[in-house]
């Protein structure tokens, strides 16, 4: 487990998370998607399969089927969830 901070510029919030670093970031998604919904009392529109996690450091948009670890994604670092 790694903590991470997560922003989502679309609600203007930032949130910090305890991810498993070996699982893909698709599974990712989907469970900040949910909790996120589950805390600000909304719903998400259109689909979860269009957000994007990226690497807040350098913009790099992480590849979706791939861990955390492998794509260099450490303890206290910075995602953006769009």
């Amino acid at each position: 487990m790694i903590i991470v901070d997560i922003e989502v510029p679309s609600i203007e919030r930032k949130y910090q998370f305890s991810v498993e670093e070996q699982v893909s970031a698709e599974t990712i998604i989907a469970e900040l998607a949910e909790v996120i919904c589950q805390k600000e009392q909304c719903t998400l529109k259109g689909d979860v399969s269009d957000l994007c996690l990226c690497a807040g450091e350098c913009g790099r948009i992480l590849n979706r089927s791939e861990s955390l670890a492998r794509q260099g994604i450490a303890n206290a670092d910075w995602l953006l969830l769009v």
